[in-house]
């Protein structure tokens, strides 16, 4: 039989030694068969669990100062499990800019005035100030987290908090304020675009849904028993998860009779209740009937041919 990748290490006895394998090290417990060598042994698979399987990092006492990369490494493989996919890649780009300065240095040389090389370095990248401020801030949690794990002194938190945000006219790149796309210019594209890509248009209208709730909404999702269909996503599955679940909220999306009569037009009878309403391989197969074999738009001009494109052809 294949050896299970998801159970637990056991002590294992070596002559009078209790020993655990635990990520491809011999870890050793004390002597076999002692009550401190079944406590170490506890703990030690405690500590593991609780760290996502991973061997924890040595605490800020140890003989061996934790560098600054163990830190990031270790709050990345907590943030992964954490926060949703688009918060985690935008956390690993914080993290990626203190790691490639200071990552080798221990984390007790980490202070105010490192966080602000840190910072200028994302000025010189052309990041926006609010950007900037919210990367400081994923920063900082990350040795807050390291220090509710006693991983670095508590210290360090406290001095990284003294760094004070930016504020206007210290950056060049303000940013810019992203306001709705006119009404106008959504009708010109509807002309563009497929029935399946159409409904979902006209449905964010009439109902304020994000894209990706009615990309993924089934039939069994939907509430048809009273005059108004109403979806909740409570996150009792992968398919019932929004953006802001993890703060403890439930969202209702409600459909009134236009979105029905729009959902209806896609509720084939003979499709999968659990298969979702909207199917990229339709709106694909519309959209190679209407322009062709390639999908191409009409005003889409056609790609060169791979011997047009070498180089002294083109």
């Amino acid at each position: 039989m294949p050896r299970l990748k998801n159970r637990t290490p056991k002590m294992c006895r070596d002559r009078r030694q209790a020993i655990v394998w635990i990520d491809g090290q011999r870890l050793y417990l004390g002597r076999w068969g002692t009550p401190e060598a079944e406590e170490r042994y506890n703990r030690l698979i405690a500590e593991w669990l609780s760290n996502g399987k991973q061997l924890p990092l040595q605490s800020a006492a140890a003989a061996e100062p934790t560098t600054v990369t163990e830190i990031l490494l270790a709050y990345w493989r907590y943030a992964k499990r954490r926060y949703s996919r688009g918060e985690a890649d935008t956390i690993k780009q914080a993290l990626r800019q203190v790691r490639a300065l200071y990552g080798s240095e221990p984390v007790t040389r980490f202070g105010p005035k490192r966080l602000r090389t840190v910072r200028d370095a994302m000025i010189r990248i052309g990041w926006s100030r609010g950007h900037i401020n919210k990367q400081i801030s994923r920063v900082r949690a990350a040795f807050r987290w390291a220090a509710s794990y006693e991983l670095c002194d508590v210290a360090i938190c406290r001095q990284l908090q003294t760094v004070e945000p930016l504020k206007r006219g210290d950056v060049a790149n303000e940013g810019r304020t992203v306001r709705p796309v006119p009404r106008s210019t959504v009708r010109r594209a509807r002309r563009y675009v497929t029935r399946p890509v159409r409904a979902l248009i006209d449905l964010q209208l009439l109902t304020g849904a994000r894209a990706d709730e009615l990309v993924r909404l089934r039939p069994t999702d939907l509430d048809v028993s009273g005059e108004v269909w109403t979806v909740t996503y409570d996150g009792s599955d992968c398919s019932r998860s929004h953006k802001t679940l993890h703060h403890g909220k439930v969202r209702t999306i409600y459909f009134g009779p236009r979105a029905q009569r729009i959902l209806k037009m896609f509720m084939k009878p003979g499709k999968s209740l659990d298969h979702p309403i909207f199917s990229p391989r339709d709106a694909d197969s519309e959209g190679k009937r209407r322009h062709g074999r390639r999908g191409r738009r009409p005003n889409q001009k056609a790609t060169p041919k791979k011997t047009k494109r070498r180089i002294g052809e083109a």
